[in-house]
């Protein structure tokens, strides 16, 4: 056990003195996995963002189901009834034509316009609704199919379920978008920081061609002369990893209120809190498996034993 703390400590010790060795190659290295890592940072605030915009409007949406003039109230309840009875539908409101009006009113109160307008008419030109929620998104178009069938067809006058489904798929398709072009600029940034490293510890055996040779001779295991370079990459990522930890998290208290006061209700900084102990590690697992992973390449490339 002793002899492998001592083998492990001289090892980190010489992969700790190449990445002091080459201090712009290792400063140049690490800066590409610190753009890589806060590019990553930044799609899982962006991936938080978009998933708590359509909650809140999966949140907002429901079906409105608007009744011709002819369609009696005992009718409207049936319809509300047969609803209830769905296993899919959380709530049905019913809207009466008196109470559309009334809301109507109060929202525009201070509209004397509008006002006087509705004054003049003989007749309620609002119609009577149903709202429906649904316990889940996903089964507002099952509910929709239901009540375009044709036992309800000749009382249905307007469903309105199908403008707040284009909000949602809209809002869907952009962070959709954005998440897609983020992976891909994420993808180019780790493959250019995995050449990087790559090409750093590539120099770092070629500067050090004598001492391995030396090495090998006096019968140093692959393991002594290899294991340095891991350490080596694994160091760039840790680095990178600890930089982004300690700038990231600032960055969030500053950028969250300013988010809050956009989307109410929406805390960065309460979900990067929450999630510190999955966050940060991961960073760190991302940064560190770059490194070595680079290492690990370089080595099988170039030193050949």
């Amino acid at each position: 056990m002793e002899n492998f703390q001592e083998t492990a400590k001289r090892v980190f010790n010489v992969g700790w003195t190449n990445f002091k060795r080459n201090t712009y190659l290792s400063m140049g290295t690490t800066g590409v996995m610190i753009l890589v890592l806060f590019l990553f940072s930044g799609l899982m605030s962006l991936n938080y963002l978009a998933s708590q915009i359509v909650s809140g409007l999966e949140e907002k949406v429901d079906v409105s189901v608007y009744f011709k003039n002819d369609a009696s109230e005992e009718e409207i309840n049936k319809v509300k009834s047969d609803l209830e009875l769905l296993g899919t539908v959380k709530k049905v409101e019913y809207v009466s034509k008196d109470q559309a009006l009334n809301e109507f009113k109060e929202r525009h109160a201070g509209d004397t316009l509008i006002q006087d307008s509705l004054a003049e008419l003989d007749d309620n030109p609002l119609q009577a609704s149903l709202n429906v929620k649904a316990d889940d998104s996903s089964q507002y178009a099952s509910i929709v199919t239901f009540l375009e069938g044709n036992k309800f067809r000749s009382l249905v006058d307007k469903i309105n379920f199908y403008e707040n489904e284009q909000v949602i798929k809209r809002v869907l398709a952009i962070s959709g978008g954005l998440r897609n072009w983020g992976f891909l600029l994420t993808m180019v940034l780790a493959l250019i920081a995995v050449l990087v490293t790559f090409n750093t510890v590539r120099l770092t055996i070629y500067s050090q061609k004598q001492e391995i040779e030396i090495m090998r001779l006096v019968g140093g295991s692959n393991w002594h002369i290899k294991a340095p370079y891991l350490v080596e990459g694994g160091m760039y990522g840790a680095l990178a990893a600890g930089i982004v930890a300690v700038i990231f998290y600032p960055a969030i208290f500053f950028i969250s209120p300013k988010v809050e006061s956009l989307m109410p209700g929406v805390s960065l900084i309460s979900y990067f809190v929450s999630n510190i102990f999955q966050f940060v590690p991961l960073i760190f697992f991302i940064g560190i498996l770059l490194g070595v992973t680079s290492s690990f390449v370089a080595i099988r490339r170039f030193l050949k034993i």
